[in-house]
């Protein structure tokens, strides 16, 4: 039976089912602001709930007079989309809603522009913002739908000791995936709880399949379908044979153990790591062994090699304390650096300062966060996510074909394509009615 794969996970959370929470109201100091209360919806769980909790902590604090009233909503099951999803065509939403710029625009209509906030305040905002986050929150007709307050994307993991064992020299910026695989056959070794791999089975390599080998999902205007084409069928091919080959365990292997497990027991060599986990995974590995990073493996023409999951913070149309909203909306993301820190525990912010500064210089084992950086220049925004998740759905069947049932990627994409192009085109349709 074929594995439900959800591509709507943000890098940055860890699929965990969290009840909501609700972080206390401020002061009782009376002003005109605390006649209304600021309701914030975040989404997370883990380390990426923590961090909102602390960030909404750290603005009432130095807004006494701001009542607040916060939820963090999960994601995983699709349990924020559908909530967001009812609370805007029913006019319920909050004031600050937190959304990922891969909607790519099918909820803009529910959402203030924010140019007229930015330009009242004359801040040069691109200054403030960590290189390359802001441009997705911008529409086409140049509305700027909600600021951004993180974003996480991938370095390549690998056991030092691992590489050093088996006589393998050890990875480096310049690898690509075809390296990987090379290498990665020289792991391969042992059955069933003694196996060992080159690398294990990671949720996001679905993605990596399309750019893989210079494939793109589609145009980037958004018009245009490209998913069928030989680089992406290369792609699913490379990390078929990958999982043939035993370098990545099948899906039934990778059940028995799961992904973090199998690299901190030293079972596979390497990891995709996101920077939502690097902390969780340095704990895990402590002093059991040597280990680094290196940048994503390279693709051909240096195209997009890195996925990026990332989130903001938009204002609704219905909110009824829009200076307060917008108050947090620009601390949560550029102007209070306590709440940039907070952010960084979990993912890269997107205050320029702590991202440069603070997050840069952040260490966990031997890692530091110099490679999430370097990592941003040839990233793709998370293909599949929002309202792209069906299509994208789909694509796991593309993909499922191939690594679970050992189908071509020839035969798996004629068979799903038809179904894959025709919820591409109602996405289409749906974003040409609300916009």
């Amino acid at each position: 039976m074929k594995k439900k794969i959800v591509t709507r996970v943000l890098a940055v959370t860890l699929a965990t089912l969290m009840v909501f929470g609700t972080v206390g109201c401020g002061s009782s100091k009376k002003s005109e602001k605390s006649s209304k209360t600021l309701t914030i919806w975040s989404m997370g769980a883990d380390n990426q709930k923590k961090a909102a909790e602390n960030m909404v902590k750290i603005f009432q604090k130095e807004h006494p007079d701001i009542k607040v009233d916060a939820q963090v909503i999960p994601t995983n099951d699709n349990i924020y989309d559908q909530k967001m999803a009812t609370a805007l065509t029913a006019g319920t939403g909050p004031d600050v809603l937190m959304c990922s710029p891969d909607w790519y625009g099918l909820y803009s209509s529910y959402f203030e522009d924010l140019n007229p906030y930015v330009k009242k305040d004359g801040v040069d905002i691109k200054s403030k913002i960590t290189e390359g986050m802001l441009d997705p929150y911008y529409r086409p007709d140049g509305k700027l739908e909600g600021l951004p307050t993180f974003q996480n994307a991938f370095a390549l993991a690998y056991n030092k000791d691992m590489f050093d064992k088996y006589n393998v020299d050890y990875p480096t910026d310049d690898w690509t995936w075809e390296d990987v695989a090379k290498a990665g056959e020289k792991f391969v070794s042992g059955e069933g709880a003694d196996a060992t791999y080159g690398m294990v089975n990671h949720w996001v390599f679905n993605n990596f399949s399309v750019i893989a080998e210079g494939g793109k999902a589609y145009s980037k205007d958004l018009k245009t379908l490209e998913v069928n084409s030989p680089e992406v069928k290369k792609g699913l091919t490379l990390f078929g044979k990958l999982i043939k080959d035993k370098v990545i365990p099948d899906d039934s292997a990778a059940k028995t153990l799961p992904k973090e497990q199998l690299f901190v027991s030293q079972h596979a060599a390497m990891y995709p790591l996101g920077g939502f986990e690097t902390k969780l995974i340095a704990d895990e590995i402590g002093t059991k062994f040597n280990w680094d990073v290196v940048t994503m493996p390279k693709t051909p023409n240096n195209g997009y090699n890195n996925i990026i999951y990332a989130g903001g913070y938009a204002m609704l149309k219905t909110s009824k304390n829009k200076d307060a909203a917008w108050q947090f909306i620009k601390e949560a993301s550029y102007d209070n650096e306590e709440m940039g820190k907070a952010t960084a525990g979990f993912a890269m912010p997107g205050n320029k300062t702590v991202a440069e500064g603070y997050f840069k210089n952040l260490k966990y084992g031997p890692i530091d966060n110099t490679k999430y950086l370097e990592g941003l220049s040839n990233a793709k925004l998370n293909m599949w996510g929002g309202s792209l998740s069906e299509p994208g759905n789909i694509y796991t069947q593309v993909w499922q074909s191939v690594t679970i049932d050992g189908q071509s990627a020839d035969k798996a994409m004629k068979q799903y394509y038809p179904s894959l192009k025709k919820a591409w085109d109602e996405v289409q349709e749906k974003q040409a009615k609300e916009n």
